[in-house]
């Protein structure tokens, strides 16, 4: 798929729900979006000052997320390109300086509402998209934690640190319980109930 002429590198990738988008991310600071039918570029837009590490489309389809090496946040509207929907800036755990050696990358839970990001300390913030909590954290691991994900039906998540192992723990960090190594910890609602 052509990006013009003197590319710049692309650093992320993420199809839309039925493979028919891909949206890529590069070192310019632009999102690239791509008919994979026409195999063409159908539009793009600057979306950071700095390179991009990581991108996402949002659950309904109607937004997509990127997440900049400066660390600033943005859900970006695709019914109104350019427009931005949401922000956070999460440099503090993003810092460049600090993780060298790994790009950072984010994960968005299945509703859309809670968003995970990797972190060059020993947890890793969640922040609630369209929301004002912010910088809710995870466990803390014994390194720098390096991958993130969400279960695709459970309300829970995995971090990966970079030679220590995996960590699955819950949203809000109520109990744990150890399984091998990995922390199992249920994402508990309001009121202590499961959610």
């Amino acid at each position: 798929l052509p990006l013009g002429k003197d590319p710049p590198a692309v650093t992320s990738l993420s199809f839309n729900h039925n493979g028919k988008l891909l949206a890529a991310a590069a070192t310019d600071g632009m999102i690239h979006m791509f008919d994979m039918s026409a195999g063409q570029q159908v539009t793009g837009w600057p979306a950071h000052d700095s390179a991009i590490s990581s991108i996402r489309f949002g659950p309904d389809e109607t937004s997509i997320f990127s997440l900049g090496t400066d660390g600033n946040i943005f859900e970006w509207s695709l019914h109104n390109q350019g427009k931005i929907l949401w922000s956070r800036n999460c440099s503090r755990f993003c810092n460049p300086e600090n993780s060298s050696d790994w790009k950072h990358e984010m994960a968005l839970d299945a509703d859309g509402r809670r968003l995970l990001v990797t972190s060059s300390s020993t947890s890793a913030p969640i922040y609630q998209v369209q929301g004002q909590m912010s910088g809710m954290r995870t466990l803390s691991h014994s390194g720098s934690i390096t991958t993130v994900d969400w279960h695709p039906t459970l309300p829970i998540f995995l971090t990966g640190v970079c030679w220590v192992g995996m960590g699955v723990e819950g949203v809000v960090l109520e109990s744990a319980m150890s399984c091998n190594g990995i922390a199992v910890v249920p994402c508990w609602g309001t009121g202590g109930s499961m959610t």
